[in-house]
């Protein structure tokens, strides 16, 4: 009897409508993602794990040494496995980065198209291109060989690890795809769904030819030859050249999208990072006009006294960071026009047709960076004049005086801080108590999930670097 009631109830709401099927559907969920949805949060999960001043992922402002640690200091003596650092940052790009370019990708190539909304489609995945160069470079930045070739693969959860210079050079043929791809006369992304160029295909074009000249510059001490042909092809194409072009995230005053770092250092509620010696004491010796914009006066006027690198430091009583990073609209830069301009010198140091000569595009760069933070051309020529600064006086070689000044411009960035420091191999850093210089870290050694996970595949690419250390090079650093 029961039986019968059931299947006369179920009888009667079959009959009683004909939209059974539009009933049974969750009108607040979608069914689809759009692949614009999934580029947008592609790109807020890079660009977050770029910017944030979390220990548990973006150390890269420790071992920059611009920032020093007050209560615990671990991250500034390159301790890596404690807070999982490296599984951090594969999860941050692999997982919520790349995973979903690939899924906006294959969702915008599926879209129908006609003569009007082909070429938009078309600077769309030539963004989508731009934008995976720049994370898969960040993960070889990072480690070194990666899995690469057989990675985003759900159905092989092993897969092998590329070689990181072949990886590059896969990556430097993309991105010329990419380059000669994207269309200026057409839309790309629509300006919400674009949350770093607002969908100007213009800038896409220059942030492109301006991460190119970026990878020329890693690869000019391995292939000289190479890095010569990019980096002329990349600014006879049009990289930034203005105060207002970068590459960055536009951030809000509301939640989700503050400056990551606000994040860290105000929504927090915690006083963990001040200014470190090894910056305050270089900028202090150069009388650097970037001083009053870049840390507090929380000391006094025009008093800064940086806390020591590598060990607990006193909040109140070293100098404190400044405003930038304590205001929720704060860009996330991660290629600025200054960085260009540093490029650029760097090229016409090695003889590279850069359009001036190394001097004058070094003292543009200096300046450059100067006009960012709020400076004015008389501060810039004030501080060029010195004998400590100018091209032809500063102390060392050209890498030296470049790398120094390249350095210090780029205190918000300090994956290319860092990054700068080894390729430049400039002199400088301060050693944490204990430790050597050559325990500055080369590299993050492989996550500690993928020797259980992936643990065959990993010790092949550890031999293959010469051992799974912070000390083994990625292969552009040489010396």
């Amino acid at each position: 009897m029961k039986k019968i009631i059931a299947i006369l109830f179920i009888g009667s709401l079959l009959s009683c409508t004909d939209n059974f099927g539009e009933l049974n559907t969750d009108k607040k969920s979608l069914a689809s993602v759009p692949g614009g949805s999934l580029f947008n949060n592609a790109m807020e999960r890079f660009y977050h794990a770029l910017n944030n001043s979390d220990v548990n992922t973006n150390v890269f402002r420790m071992y920059a040494q611009y920032h020093a640690q007050t209560t615990y200091p671990e991250e500034s003596q390159y301790q890596m496995v404690q807070r999982n650092i490296p599984d951090n940052w594969y999860q941050r790009i692999y997982r919520d980065a790349l995973v979903d370019m690939k899924e906006a990708r294959r969702i915008i190539s599926a879209e129908e198209t006609n003569a009007a909304t082909a070429p938009v489609q078309k600077n769309k995945l030539a963004v989508i291109t731009v934008n995976e160069v720049h994370m898969w470079m960040t993960l070889v930045d990072l480690f070194g060989n990666i899995p690469y070739s057989q990675a985003l693969d759900f159905e092989n959860p092993n897969p092998v690890y590329d070689d990181a210079k072949t990886i590059y050079y896969d990556l430097i043929s993309k991105l010329d795809q990419a380059i000669s791809d994207l269309d200026v006369s057409a839309a790309s992304f629509p300006a919400n769904e674009d949350l770093v160029n607002q969908g100007d295909t213009e800038m896409w074009l220059k942030s492109a030819n301006s991460l190119k000249l970026r990878m020329a510059m890693r690869i000019a001490d391995s292939d000289a030859a190479k890095a010569k042909t990019m980096a002329e092809s990349a600014v006879a194409s049009g990289v930034f050249s203005s105060l207002s072009e970068n590459l960055s995230m536009e951030y809000t005053s509301a939640a989700p999208y503050t400056f990551p770092a606000y994040e860290d250092f105000v929504l927090s509620g915690r006083s963990d990072f001040v200014a470190a010696n090894t910056l305050v004491d270089i900028m202090n010796n150069l009388n650097d006009p970037r001083r009053s914009a870049y840390f507090s006066q929380n000391l006094g006027a025009g008093i800064y006294k940086g806390g020591v690198y590598g060990t607990a430091n006193s909040f109140p009583n070293s100098t404190q960071i400044g405003d930038f990073f304590y205001t929720a609209t704060s860009p996330g830069i991660t290629i600025s026009c200054s960085e260009v301009e540093f490029l650029k010198a760097e090229g016409a140091a090695r003889g590279f047709n850069m359009g001036g000569t190394a001097e004058e595009l070094y003292d543009n760069a200096i300046k450059t960076s100067i006009l960012e933070w709020g400076g004015s051309t008389a501060d810039a020529d004030a501080y060029l004049s010195q004998e400590s600064v100018a091209w032809g006086t500063a102390a060392g070689d050209w890498k030296q005086k470049l790398g120094i000044q390249k350095w210090i411009s780029l205190y918000v960035n300090g994956f290319e801080g860092w990054s700068t420091w080894r390729l430049m191999d400039f002199e400088g850093f301060n050693v944490p108590d204990g430790l050597t210089y050559n325990d500055i870290p080369k590299r993050l050694i492989y996550p500690i999930n993928e020797a259980t996970l992936n643990g065959t595949n990993m010790k092949a690419a550890a031999a293959a670097i010469g051992g799974d250390t912070p000390q083994s090079k990625v292969f552009w650093d040489m010396h």
